[in-house]
Order: C-alpha cells, then structure tokens, then sequence
C-alpha cells in the first residue's frame, strides 16, 4: 500500500465515527431547533433583560441601563414574598393531591381486567377533551352560593346559608386537582405498565399485606412514572393563571395573576418580567430538588434490595 493510500485512509478514519453517531438524519431536528429558539430562547432571554432595567409603565424597549432594583423591590417587600409562598403552597398540595389519588387510579388501571382497562383510561383523560375554561366554569357552578353543593345542603336542612366555597384557596387546589390529575395518572401508569404482574403476588406469598405490597413493592418500581407525573404537575401548577384567577378571584394570592396585573393593567413589563424570571427559576430549583431527592432514595432503595 503507497504513502498516497496510508495519507488518504488516516484522514478519513475520524469522519467514520462522526457519521456512524450521528448520521445524515440528525440535521432533521435543525428546523425544530431553530423553531425553539426563535419562539422560546429569545423572547425569554429578552424578558430576561428587560427585568434588569429600571421599571418604566408603558415602556417595553430594551436598554443597556441595567440594574437590580427591581429585583430588590421583590426580595425586600413581604407582600411579594407571600405571593411568592402562597403560590408555592398552593402547587404543592396540588401535586401532592394529585399524586395521592394518581397513584391509586394507576394502581387500579393496572389491575383492572385487560377488557376495562381501555374504558378506565378513557374515563381518566376525558376531562383533557374539554378546555380548563369550561371545566373551571363547571366548577364555579357546583361551588357557587347557588350552586349543586349548596342547595343540596340547604335543601336538606343541614346549613341556613350558603357556604363560601368559592374565591379561596380551597376552590383554586379543587380546580387545579380536577385539571392536572390526568396528567399525573398517565405516567404513573405508563411506569406500572413495565411491572411484572406477578411480583405483587409473590409479595403476597412471601407475607406483605397489600397496604405493604403497594407502597414498597409496587410504588417504588413505578418511581419513573411518579416523578414524571410530580415535574409535569407541579411546573403547571406554579405557572397556572385561569383557574385561579376564575376559582380564586382577581385577589387569588398568585404569582401568575399578578404577572398578568402588571403586564396588561399597569404595563409594568419590567417588574413584570421579574416576576417571570422568578417564577421560572423557582420553579426550576424546585423541580430539580425533587429529582434529586428521588433518585437519592432511588438508589438508597436499590442498594438496600
């Protein structure tokens, strides 16, 4: 073999890899990448900036006059710090709520006869036909003054007047429960799907009760789908506008209706781009701690086995 043929073979051996990684078909996420980054990265790095300039009503150009005053107006102001932990509250219990009766609806997909189980996961995501708007005006219904609940009791003789079962902090968890919970039962049984029927009932065989069963043998095999279901919820919920502001009133206590106050009453965009900021890295952080305290007791629990 020549100098020539050595030279030639040395100089093409690296594409090979590269080619054999990645192939001719990866330059088809190009135009999705660039669909994202035009319709996300930019305008959010652009709010991004626009929370550093100096809030200006009416003002939405971008200026190199940056600064952390605003910034400082939230961290130093309790009354957005409430906001800021009432929101955080409210998609917490939200997402505790609904991986409580998430688990269970799985668990009962999964067990169910292999005939119903089709019918079950229809019934579980048929709420997701309809729009949150219909649904949170379904809710208002049910829980007004007048609504089923309160002219039911009041038709009983249980209570004289209506409850007030709207515009608080109850009615907006109701509502966010009622619209995230499919969303959290799917992939905790997408993650059950991958469980071996028969090792429940080798638990059984071996002693387990099946409150034991179910909550060391089955959940933590299902970890993937609850964790999913965990991120997908809880990131909705801390950025959920309809609900609370129709279910909780312009006075609901959260973040993302006082975004909307000050991007569209006020036209404060640059304290109002703060508050996404904040929400986002919140929400961020707190994803991210809960994925890593799941896969800690994840491989606790593995090792442990």
């Amino acid at each position: 073999m020549s100098a020539v043929d050595l030279k030639t073979i040395s100089s093409s051996a690296p594409a090979a890899p590269w080619r054999a990684q990645f192939g001719s078909s990866s330059f088809l996420v190009v135009p999705g990448c660039i669909v994202i980054v035009a319709t996300l990265l930019i305008p959010l790095a652009y709010v991004l900036l626009l929370s550093l300039n100096r809030s200006q009503s009416g003002v939405i150009d971008l200026n190199a006059n940056f600064t952390m005053a605003n910034y400082t107006k939230f961290f130093f102001s309790p009354f957005y710090l409430r906001v800021l932990a009432k929101t955080i509250y409210i998609a917490a219990l939200t997402t505790a709520l609904c991986a409580f009766f998430g688990a269970i609806l799985a668990m009962a997909i999964w067990r169910a006869p292999a005939h119903l189980r089709g019918l079950i996961v229809i019934v579980v995501i048929s709420p997701l036909l309809v729009s949150i708007v219909t649904r949170t005006f379904g809710w208002m219904i049910v829980l007004g003054d007048n609504g089923l609940i309160n002219s039911t009791l009041i038709w009983l003789g249980a209570i004289s007047h209506p409850l007030s079962l709207m515009f608080n902090d109850g009615a907006v968890i109701v509502g966010l429960v009622h619209v995230f919970l499919p969303l959290m039962v799917l992939p905790i049984s997408t993650a059950l799907d991958r469980v071996d029927p028969n090792i429940p009932q080798a638990a059984n065989t071996l002693g387990a009760s099946r409150f034991v069963t179910a909550t060391q043998v089955v959940l933590p095999l299902a970890t993937p789908g609850i964790v999913g279901g965990i991120t997908i919820v809880f990131s909705l919920a801390m950025s959920s506008y309809i609900t609370p502001a129709l279910m909780g009133g312009p006075d609901s206590g959260m973040i993302t209706t006082l975004i909307y106050q000050q991007f569209v009453v006020t036209f404060n965009w640059q304290f109002g781009a703060v508050l996404v900021a904040i929400l986002l890295t919140v929400s961020l952080v707190l994803v991210g701690l809960v994925l890593f305290e799941f896969t800690r007791r994840t491989r606790k629990w593995m090792v442990r086995q």
